[in-house]
């Protein structure tokens, strides 16, 4: 905090580095992150047929063909209690976590025992694009979604996966700002950013 109040210091992580679980520990880390779960399941077996509009065919074509395969017209046939499941992965992307909510519970989760206050969002990220601007484009700041990370083929999942966690990490009421990376990604952004330091204050509760 005191070096963001005296320099603006600001990091700024990736989507995928959160999924080490191991080294960041189960609070901050998510093994799943960024990703869906679609689940093709056929308890007493089943034939589809790639030409025709069923939601099984579609999923073939959504998670298990590649773009030249799309046109198939081939038959599968799957045995009985047989199950395809498919990882739908976000593109890694700069990352900027944030609460909605001040809770005393998840500061202690977090090990944290201050807290800064962003009373002008669209300023404050305004002054950080600004200054990462060749290295991402500003993708807008969301409202995470909490629910299962799994789901069957018949009820898809209709939110983007960077913005779903799952049910456990619902106390944390995270913001995310995000930014489309220009390059390839290497790692997180350790930036100094002074003009958003006025649009922040510390929060005492």
């Amino acid at each position: 905090m005191d070096s963001f109040f005296k320099r603006g210091s600001i990091k700024i992580g990736t989507l995928y580095e959160y999924r080490n679980e191991e080294e960041l520990g189960n609070v901050v880390g998510d093994d799943l992150e960024g990703v869906h779960i679609t689940e093709l399941h056929s308890p007493e077996g089943r034939k589809i047929n790639l030409v025709d509009n069923s939601p099984e065919s579609n999923y073939f074509r959504k998670h298990i063909l590649r773009p030249d395969q799309q046109a198939s017209n081939v038959k599968i046939i799957m045995e009985a209690g047989a199950s395809l499941i498919a990882h739908t992965n976000s593109p890694d992307s700069y990352i900027y976590c944030l609460t909605s909510n001040y809770d005393e519970k998840v500061m202690k989760e977090f090990e944290c025992d201050r807290c800064i206050e962003i009373f002008d969002p669209q300023k404050f990220f305004k002054a950080i694009s600004k200054v990462i601007r060749h290295k991402g484009t500003f993708d807008g700041v969301h409202e995470i979604s909490y629910g299962s990370k799994t789901t069957d083929h018949l009820n898809p999942h209709e939110i983007y996966p960077a913005l779903l966690k799952a049910q456990k990490y619902a106390n944390q009421s995270e913001i995310r700002a995000i930014w489309t990376p220009k390059k390839k990604l290497r790692g997180s952004l350790f930036v100094n950013v002074p003009k958003a330091v006025k649009y922040c204050r510390e929060y005492r509760p």
